[in-house]
């Protein structure tokens, strides 16, 4: 009897809970208002009801037999670990902090001879110069996914490189190794909570707010995923006549960031179908076509654009 108490212990002690979103470590250099709201909106998506079955394309996309709040936490949770602030690769925290390091040189990295699709330079030959109407004055960058372009740099140079994560005063840095895009390390920029991009502006708590910024949060994530030639799922810019024309702001697969932020968030706002305004649910309608008006349903080589594989490669 003693015997299988202790066994149950040691089973109980080892085996571990799963995973979901609020489980995601913010770096405390993120202001604390803005943490906390960052916060709240992570802890909503595992309570998430969604009442209609997810569409075919979403549980296609997303690799699931069903989207429950659960499972859509977990599947942000493989991709995001760490949240670090707007100024984290500031001047002062690159060469005094120098808070992003080398880990291992020389490092054979798989797939070290296949360049992802766009930084291919037979596609940069045919980006084409930026739309003349398009400003880039008062734009916002609202996160990204610094984890990936870390991890494809450091493949570049042949070497891993790390990256300082802060825990608070007085508390240690967490170093993480960056040797896969899943490093999960993405950043809050300032757009994040801009007036310019809230849905409800008199209420700052409105669940159409949390709708958009988590589906940001979902878009950077699948900058997580990818090997070789899809390799973080990278940008390229748009065609000409496009909205955004010479912008790196469209998906020539059919599966990238644009498609999982744009599904995710139609997804998420049928949740909101009887606690959101009229005027929120049409700005969230807008926002998602915004997304998919990126998703290019033809290459510039003029071949039809196809899902690109996640799998995500890691030394």
């Amino acid at each position: 009897m003693k015997k299988m108490l202790t066994t149950a212990l040691i089973l109980a002690a080892t085996t571990t809970s799963a995973v979901n979103a609020s489980d995601i470590m913010l770096s405390k250099s993120i202001k604390s208002t803005l943490r906390s709201k960052i916060e709240r909106d992570l802890g909503l998506i595992d309570s998430f009801k969604f009442k209609t079955a997810a569409s075919a394309r979403t549980l296609k996309v997303m690799e699931m037999s069903a989207l429950s709040g659960h499972g859509a936490s977990e599947w942000l949770n493989k991709r995001v670990h760490y949240v670090v602030s707007e100024n984290a690769l500031s001047v002062f925290n690159l060469l005094v902090k120098r808070i992003i390091f080398v880990d291992q040189k020389d490092v054979d990295f798989p797939n070290n001879q296949i360049i992802p699709y766009s930084m291919n330079k037979d596609i940069q030959k045919n980006f084409i110069e930026p739309n003349p109407g398009f400003s880039a004055e008062g734009s916002f960058t609202v996160m990204s996914n610094i984890g990936s372009a870390l991890y494809f740099g450091g493949k570049n140079g042949r070497q891993v490189f790390g990256m300082k994560i802060s825990r608070g005063l007085l508390r240690k840095a967490e170093k993480v190794a960056i040797t896969s895009p899943r490093a999960g390390i993405i950043q809050v920029g300032e757009g994040l909570f801009a007036p310019e991009l809230t849905v409800n502006k008199d209420n700052q708590d409105a669940l159409a707010n949390s709708i958009f910024r988590l589906g940001t949060f979902f878009h950077e994530a699948r900058h997580s995923d990818g090997n070789g030639v899809s390799l973080s799922f990278m940008h390229t810019n748009c065609p000409a006549r496009h909205d955004y024309a010479g912008q790196p702001a469209c998906d020539e697969n059919l599966n990238g960031p644009y498609t999982v932020g744009a599904l995710m968030m139609a997804e998420m706002s049928k949740t909101c179908e009887e606690s959101c305004s009229e005027k929120d649910k049409e700005i969230l309608k807008l926002l998602i076509l915004d997304s998919a008006s990126r998703i290019l349903t033809t290459t510039h080589k003029g071949e039809v654009s196809k899902n690109w594989d996640a799998t995500p490669e890691s030394l």
